[in-house]
């Protein structure tokens, strides 16, 4: 009898232990706050991590990536207006905030913010990764002001986005 409680509480335990151990690996992605004032559009396709951050309205410009770089190469919209930058190359783009290899050109931008998901996912002008052909990645701009830009894979590449 003794043998029998013994082995139910070693199986409790162990239980225990491998539900704590996977379950320390979930994290719940936030909830998006959509402003009330804007019509929410399809989201696009993030890169193949899911990684990217893509808001749910619509964008105040686009940007096209193509093999010979970003077009139109400046932008202007309004402060809390959102670029989206589609990926239509041959291969990757990770757009970030100037100057290579930094990105911190862009207030509170910078690429070793890069590593924290709670940064790269609204607040830092920089994809943090690359994304493929056919996927886009947007930024919402909050602060004024005139904004280089370039494609972390290819630094050659670059844009300006001026924000009013």
């Amino acid at each position: 009898m003794n043998k029998l409680i013994s082995l139910t509480i070693v199986a409790i335990i162990m239980l225990g232990i491998v539900v704590f151990l996977y379950s320390g690996d979930i994290v719940e992605a936030p909830t998006p706050t959509p402003n009330p004032t804007v019509e929410e559009a399809p989201t696009p396709s993030p890169a193949s991590s899911g990684m990217l951050p893509t808001p749910s309205v619509l964008p105040g410009a686009t940007v096209t990536y193509s093999d010979s770089g970003y077009m139109p190469s400046t932008v202007k919209i309004k402060r809390g207006e959102t670029v989206l930058f589609e990926n239509k190359s041959s291969g990757m783009v990770w757009t970030a905030s100037a100057i290579h290899p930094t990105h911190k050109a862009y207030p509170g931008s910078g690429i070793e913010k890069c590593g924290d998901k709670t940064n790269y996912m609204s607040a830092i002008f920089d994809a943090c990764e690359g994304y493929d052909p056919g996927e886009s990645w947007a930024f919402t701009f909050n602060e004024p002001g005139t904004w280089k830009y370039h494609n972390h894979l290819n630094p050659s590449h670059t844009g300006t986005v001026v924000v009013e």
